[in-house]
């Protein structure tokens, strides 16, 4: 019965399109995390402040670094550059990320502060955001480092279903960069500054909703 062999060729063309996979994944989590938000604000009626906001832009924001990779691998092969550009965008704002969400731990770390909003296994949302924005940069450090070994050159051409998966994470990103657009002004309505303890909608309030 004869074995499959996996020559160096066809090994390199594997960890390519994992790596293609992987910025799948790290677009997808991004967003996965902005589900996460959403939850609290939609579902507990818990309405973001503008810190909490200002870190799900750098989420999305990081999450473009990937999407521009895997929008690049649907017209071929991506260049090095290309690839460490990605990732080198996705980690610099991640770290941008990071010192918010830091910045707003640290505004509520001396008990007795209850800190802002509700909690999740004991810990603000703000404080999932660093955990979240610290393993960002960490997986962009590796994908840089595996640069030669993850780099996705043609896989998005050459697999039916990388293509497929192209449009549906560009899709989920791209909605959930709309709803966190239409959110931010239903919170804000026409005023030009943001209430930094929001309790309403003031865009409905203003109406007299």
């Amino acid at each position: 019965m004869a074995t499959a062999v996996i020559t160096p060729a066809g090994s390199a063309r594997l960890s390519n399109r994992l790596g293609l996979w992987f910025a799948h994944a790290y677009v997808l989590g991004m967003c996965a995390v902005l589900g996460g938000a959403y939850f609290f604000q939609f579902g507990l009626w818990e309405y973001p402040c503008p810190m909490c906001l200002l870190q799900r832009m750098f989420f999305l924001l990081s999450a473009l670094g990937p999407a521009y990779i895997i929008a690049r691998s649907r017209k071929g092969a991506v260049t090095t550059r290309e690839f460490a550009s990605g990732w080198g965008w996705a980690a610099a704002v991640a770290i941008c990320g990071s010192f918010v969400s830091a910045a707003q731990v640290l505004m509520h770390i001396v008990p007795p502060d209850p800190g802002y909003a509700g909690a999740l296994f004991g810990l603000h949302l703000y404080t999932w955001a660093l955990v979240a924005f610290v393993l960002a940069v960490l997986a962009c450090g590796i994908n840089l480092v595996l640069v030669d070994k993850s780099e996705p050159l043609d896989a998005g051409t050459t697999s039916p279903l990388l293509g497929k998966a192209a449009r549906v994470t560009l899709a989920v990103l791209a909605f959930f960069a709309l709803s966190n657009l239409v959110a931010c002004f239903f919170i804000q309505g026409f005023h030009w500054q943001m209430s930094g303890d929001p309790t309403s909608y003031r865009f409905f309030t203003d109406l007299g909703l």
